[in-house]
């Protein structure tokens, strides 16, 4: 941390903050971690008595969860190998390990593996032998739609305290070209978990999904944008190879709006010929600077129809592209859309048609109220 930095944030630490609402907006950013690894290194002795506590606790929970959660993915990794089945875990605490340098660093509620479609049926077998269930378990049976793929595949343990999903070429739907999993294979790098070698995806190939994820639920937590900055930082990146393949998948708009938002809210260091290719994006700007007012802004309305409908048209580039892109993201069925009516299967196709009339009443409402935040 830049001293001027660490000596604002002690200045501010030994004021007069809201300090509830500091720990509630860590928590709903993910950053908690973060939180109190630089409040103990800079400001630990002005710090409240209470507040310490706080960090403590908050620390010991964390560390104990990120603990659980990462001798699952040993246990379950391990078992997809002996299956024959490829999965490349990714975010969580291989992204921990690749980009912050410490698998306690980053906070995960869940596990994510990216796998090919074709093994789903395998890997569904597989993860209800080792104790999981399946939030949807008509999916994957032979009655099912094909047409009804879920946004990922969502498994939690008895003891409902872990949540793996998986995803795959076809329910990462957000990216605008379809993923060649089989080629991002060829380019998997190892990272260390707890003396325990597991494949994720090389950090030229890991920036573009995180981008992506990030866009896929508009930038609403600062976490993201802090693995963007971390991995950037953490890994020397073949700069030319991640613009061309973003170009390739249409994701030019997508990683520059990521780094944008790194090197804006975060300092980021990029390359200054990266930097001038990112500042060039006048759109990337413009949306940067309104996600960055949304994530530190202390009551911001939720999206509205019309807001989802100009970010997801503006996320790639050309007018009949990004309406495209928009108009296939609004018909295609997701797991709200079959909570909402179970249709059978000769009906199935109807989902496209009310998939509009759900985000259309699901954002309107949301347009009308503000997030519950404390005062």
């Amino acid at each position: 941390m830049p001293p001027a930095v660490a000596e604002r944030l002690r200045a501010l630490a030994a004021g007069a903050l809201d300090w509830d609402f500091v720990f509630a907006a860590a928590a709903e950013n993910s950053i908690t971690p973060l939180l109190v690894l630089q409040l103990r290194a800079t400001a630990a002795d002005v710090l409240p008595p209470g507040v310490r506590e706080r960090l403590r606790d908050a620390a010991h929970a964390h560390v104990a969860r990120s603990l659980l959660g990462i001798a699952e993915l040993i246990r379950i990794s391990e078992a997809f190998r002996r299956d024959g089945i490829q999965a490349i875990p990714y975010k969580g605490p291989v992204l921990a390990a690749q980009a912050y340098g410490d698998m306690t660093l980053r906070e995960f509620g869940d596990l994510d593996i990216v796998l090919s479609q074709r093994d789903m049926a395998q890997a569904n077998e597989l993860l209800v032998s080792l104790g999981y269930h399946a939030r949807f378990p008509w999916i994957l049976s032979p009655g099912a739609a094909a047409s009804l793929v879920p946004g990922e595949y969502n498994y939690r343990d008895e003891s409902g305290r872990l949540l793996v999903e998986l995803h795959t070429e076809v329910t990462l739907r957000h990216f605008p070209v379809r993923l060649d999993l089989d080629d991002l294979a060829q380019r998997l790098v190892p990272v260390s978990l707890s003396r325990q070698e597991i494949r994720t995806f090389g950090p030229e190939d890991g920036i573009l999904l995180l981008c992506v994820h990030g866009a896929k639920d508009f930038w609403e937590r600062i976490s993201w944008v802090a693995d963007i900055a971390e991995l950037v930082q953490a890994q020397p990146l073949d700069w030319e190879a991640v613009f061309q393949r973003a170009e390739s998948l249409r994701l030019g708009r997508m990683l520059r709006l990521g780094l944008q938002l790194a090197r804006g809210l975060l300092d980021a260091p990029l390359p200054v010929e990266i930097a001038a290719r990112v500042s060039g994006d006048a759109v990337a700007a413009s949306m940067a600077s309104e996600i960055e007012h949304r994530l530190l802004g202390r009551k911001v309305a939720p999206l509205g129809a019309g807001e989802v409908l100009r970010f997801r048209r503006r996320m790639v580039e050309g007018t009949v592209a990004g309406w495209r892109y928009f108009l296939r993201l609004a018909t295609i069925p997701a797991e709200e859309d079959w909570q909402m009516v179970r249709l059978p299967r000769p009906l199935a196709p109807l989902y496209v048609a009310l998939r509009p009339l759900r985000l259309l009443w699901k954002y309107g409402r949301a347009r009308g109220r503000l997030p519950q935040t404390p005062e």
